[in-house]
């Protein structure tokens, strides 16, 4: 025969127990998949690309040293070299602004540029090696085709990044 405090422990136990579930299955239906991950979240690299609306892009940043002007060897899949992600829009106004998130070398500034057409900016890096930045540029700038890099000064070896390539 239980006792009354022992009765009572065990009703309060499974009242918090199925409160607590709810909470949790409430939780994972409100929960709405972001597109891009907020400034200061964890690795730019998780995001995979989505199926973009015509004028949506994603692509990936790749660590890679050279590639051609539209970075036709850079891959576009997911691999152990991908460092980011590019999120590009191209607006009615006639511009084209892309998104960057990535994760590499931390405190460090990488020259972000519109491959073989000219710099946008750069980009810095946090003490964990996470950096975000937007730019836009006139989207008659560039034709169908185009692709983007990115390093710091010096351009050294290992430290050079290369976008997937970009069709419109």
């Amino acid at each position: 025969m239980r006792s009354r405090g022992t009765a009572t422990f065990a009703v309060i136990s499974a009242v918090a127990t199925t409160t607590f579930l709810a909470t949790l299955a409430a939780w994972a239906q409100t929960a709405a998949p972001s597109k891009m991950p907020p400034a200061g979240a964890p690795s730019a690299r998780v995001a995979k690309p989505a199926v973009a609306a015509a004028n949506d892009r994603q692509v990936y940043l790749v660590r890679q040293d050279q590639s051609d002007c539209t970075n036709t060897t850079v891959p576009s899949g997911d691999s152990p070299n991908v460092g980011g992600n590019l999120w590009l829009t191209r607006d009615t106004g006639g511009n084209t602004t892309v998104k960057v998130a990535m994760t590499a070398s931390p405190n460090t500034a990488y020259n972000f540029y519109l491959k073989c057409v000219k710099q946008l900016g750069t980009v810095t890096t946090d003490d964990e090696g996470e950096g975000f930045a937007t730019f836009t540029f006139p989207t008659n700038s560039t034709g169908a085709t185009y692709a983007f890099d990115m390093y710091p000064n010096g351009a050294p070896a290992g430290n050079k990044f290369q976008s997937a390539t970009v069709n419109f």
